[in-house]
């Protein structure tokens, strides 16, 4: 056989060309174009407003596609073919909350959809559960087995995880849960804002997530929030700082931010103060307490008469934090013409949402609620947005446990036993993860940007939905969640009707606005305004200090895991340009170190890329240690994303998850530490030099 035989390139010029060359009758349907292919021209580029879903952020989208290639074998031969590629990712200008900016996670988001691991079709499990043995299945095979399943089960004991977003895909599966007559579907996912919705709900009546206008603020306190990292909507937020730094004349917010570790919103604040682990909630409440002692309060009677009492007996004297600095903070903070603080749970405690309460308490008092540079009242709900709850837990009481883009075995490791004990489980991810693994089935739905789809943003003022439509053709057999969930009400005679992004978005539209509008714009912006109104807050405020887990003479230290700047909750850990993107402190790659005090790493004998074993009372890890200048004391802190068993040809068994050694809450544990001798070191950095240690370092 010839070149030309053996390698038959079919593009939009040379199709028929090389189809009667060769003898072999072609047709355009061999070439997943959505648009005629004489409308992809080459070196010409288009740009079609999308959605990204890295987090719960709904960021704007604008995706340069031009003219690709893909290699395909047609009857035993190789070709190359025509296809619509997506090259490029960037923020929507037009959307409020990017605003033409987009993080690295939602950049590599086209890395994803041309993921070689990627599921490419239904299949069936073929070995023991958590093996990860499949074979290939038909779509009406896998859809006939969960639709008889869910027929004989106990509907009370469907559980149905999920990691979606406020969106016309969650309004889905909830309707499908209701029309089968199963409970509500639970959140499965890190950072989807649980206890300050909570806090908020609670203290002003309001039902999502608080907006902070630090772009108008002049004087701003941010306690335990990492709002320029992971906390939030980090590009949302990104931008507010900017202007809060620079985008007034003769004006420079000033940030003040109390944390336990020196995050991204630590290192670019004016001052960090240090705190220990659980300490947000005696921190807030002393900057209270000397509001109130100084008369310093704009709104005294906003706050209940109980919560002021509690406030007036708060300590002053917290471990690293000199009183006399406390007073300055506060003062600061109270003459400000635009004070403000923001409450966040990057790292969580038992305490945390006592913690958030009494912040939201403090700019009650400060008068700042609905007004510019204060705390402005969440957009309306468009969907319930579901909570974290106990995952362990619920999935050891469900017969049959229903994944969506969903990894409960990674999040909570005690959660691999119930799922291996379940009686049927079903993926609908996109990759072969942790929890996939033991699923007896995989129904792989199409990728987000092969998808239809509304997303209301979780962090907005105003209200906005996003919206994206199909302008690519999915490159697999893989279907829409709506066309899955639909198939199996009918497999079940159950009466469904899946919504669409025009369902979810019409009864939104006014009169002068349409449909067309708002998928040329890549949304519809904005909604009608919140409502101010505060109803009475609940007047309880326990001040009760936060708990952890494990005895302080066996386990001197504390250990915080949190969200990782690259790999989020563990999602993106299987992308290559997220696993090259050096930590913005450590600036390591590849990997994820613990992050060790100097002193400590004096005491044991530590530096950069030994190897160092972490032990709590559920458990252990081993990774390479990088001793932190700026870490508090006594503190160990690693990020969230490597150590998956399987995810993938790039990140299965690679580092360790900070999260298997937890206990039963989120960032509460005790450990000990300890250095492995004889260890061949795995820290791979960017600069084996810190910023501040080298030549030019200011501090």
């Amino acid at each position: 056989m010839d070149r030309r035989n053996f390698f038959k390139i079919l593009s939009t010029v040379s199709a028929g060309a090389a189809a009667t060359s060769c003898g072999h009758n072609t047709s355009d349907a061999l070439i997943p174009l959505l648009v005629s292919d004489r409308e992809i021209i080459p070196g010409e580029q288009e740009f079609h407003p999308a959605v990204c879903t890295g987090c719960g952020a709904g960021c704007g989208t604008l995706v340069r596609v031009m003219r690709g290639e893909r290699t395909v074998t047609r009857n035993g031969e190789k070709v190359r073919e025509a296809i619509a590629a997506i090259k490029k990712i960037e923020g929507n200008p037009l959307d409020p909350i990017s605003g033409g900016r987009l993080c690295a996670r939602g950049q590599a988001q086209v890395q994803s959809l041309y993921h070689p691991d990627r599921l490419q079709g239904p299949m069936r499990r073929t070995g023991s559960r958590g093996a990860a043995q499949f074979a290939a299945a038909t779509w009406d095979e896998v859809i006939g087995s969960l639709a008889e399943k869910l027929g004989k089960a106990d509907k009370s004991k469907v559980l149905f995880l999920t990691s979606a977003a406020a969106s016309s895909r969650l309004l889905a599966i909830q309707r499908f849960l209701d029309a089968i007559g199963a409970p509500p579907p639970a959140a499965c996912m890190l950072g989807n804002l649980t206890l300050e919705q909570q806090a908020a709900e609670s203290t002003f009546g309001w039902k999502g997530v608080p907006v902070y206008d630090l772009g108008q603020a002049r004087s701003v306190v941010s306690i335990g929030a990492d709002f320029l990292g992971t906390w939030a909507s980090p590009v949302f937020y990104g931008r507010q700082y900017g202007h809060f730094r620079q985008g007034r004349p003769d004006l420079r917010g000033r940030l003040v931010h109390a944390e336990s570790r020196m995050s991204l919103t630590a290192v670019n604040a004016d001052e960090w103060v240090p705190l220990q682990p659980g300490q947000e909630l005696p921190f807030t409440l002393a900057l209270a307490r000397l509001l109130l002692e100084h008369n310093l309060a704009k709104d005294e009677k906003a706050v209940p008469r109980e919560v002021l009492e509690g406030m007036r007996e708060a300590d002053l004297h917290l471990p690293g934090v000199e009183e006399k600095r406390l007073r300055r903070i506060a003062r600061e903070l109270a003459e400000s013409p635009a004070p403000l603080v923001i409450a966040g749970t990057s790292i969580g405690h038992s305490n945390s949402f006592q913690a958030l309460r009494a912040a939201h308490f403090i700019n009650l008092m400060l008068g700042n609620i609905g007004q510019p540079g204060g705390v402005l009242p969440p957009a309306p709900l468009l969907t319930e947005r579901p909570l974290n709850g106990n995952l362990t837990e619920a999935i050891g009481q469900a017969q049959v446990v229903l994944l969506d883009s969903a990894n409960p075995a990674y999040l909570q490791s005690g959660s691999v036993q119930a799922l291996n004990k379940a009686e049927f489980v079903a993926s609908f991810g996109s990759f072969l993860d942790d929890s996939a693994a033991y699923a007896d089935i995989l129904l792989p739905v199409h990728h987000p940007l092969e998808s239809a789809m509304a997303v209301a943003p979780s962090v907005s003022a105003r209200g906005n939905i996003t919206v994206s439509m199909p302008f690519v053709k999915p490159l697999y057999d893989t279907r829409s969640i709506e066309e899955t969930l639909t198939a199996l009400t009918n497999k079940m005679s159950v009466m469904f009707e899946a919504p669409t992004p025009k369902s979810f978005v019409e009864p939104h539209l006014s009169a002068d606005q349409t449909w067309e509008q708002v998928v040329r714009q890549g949304g519809l912006w904005p909604l009608d305004n919140a409502d101010t109104r505060l109803p009475k807050p609940d007047a309880a405020l326990d001040a009760a200090p936060a708990s952890f887990s494990g005895d302080a003479s066996q386990y001197p230290f504390h250990f915080q895991p949190y969200l990782s700047v690259q790999y989020f909750d563990g999602s993106g850990a299987n992308l290559p340009w997220l696993q090259e993107l050096p930590d913005p402190v450590s600036s390591a790659m590849f990997g994820i170190p613990v992050e060790i005090d100097t002193q400590t790493a004096a005491q044991l004998g530590v530096v950069n890329g030994d190897a160092v074993r972490v032990e709590s009372p559920h458990g252990s890890l081993e990774a390479p240690a990088y001793v932190h200048p700026a870490a508090v004391p006594g503190v160990l802190s690693m990020a969230i994303g490597m150590g998956h068993t399987h995810f993938g040809r790039y990140a299965s068994n690679r580092g360790a998850n900070p999260l298997s050694i937890l206990g039963p809450s989120f960032g509460a544990t005790r450990v000990r530490l300890s250095k492995v001798t004889n260890a061949e070191a795995q820290l791979i950095q960017f600069s084996l030099q810190d910023r501040e240690e080298g030549a030019f370092g200011h501090r």
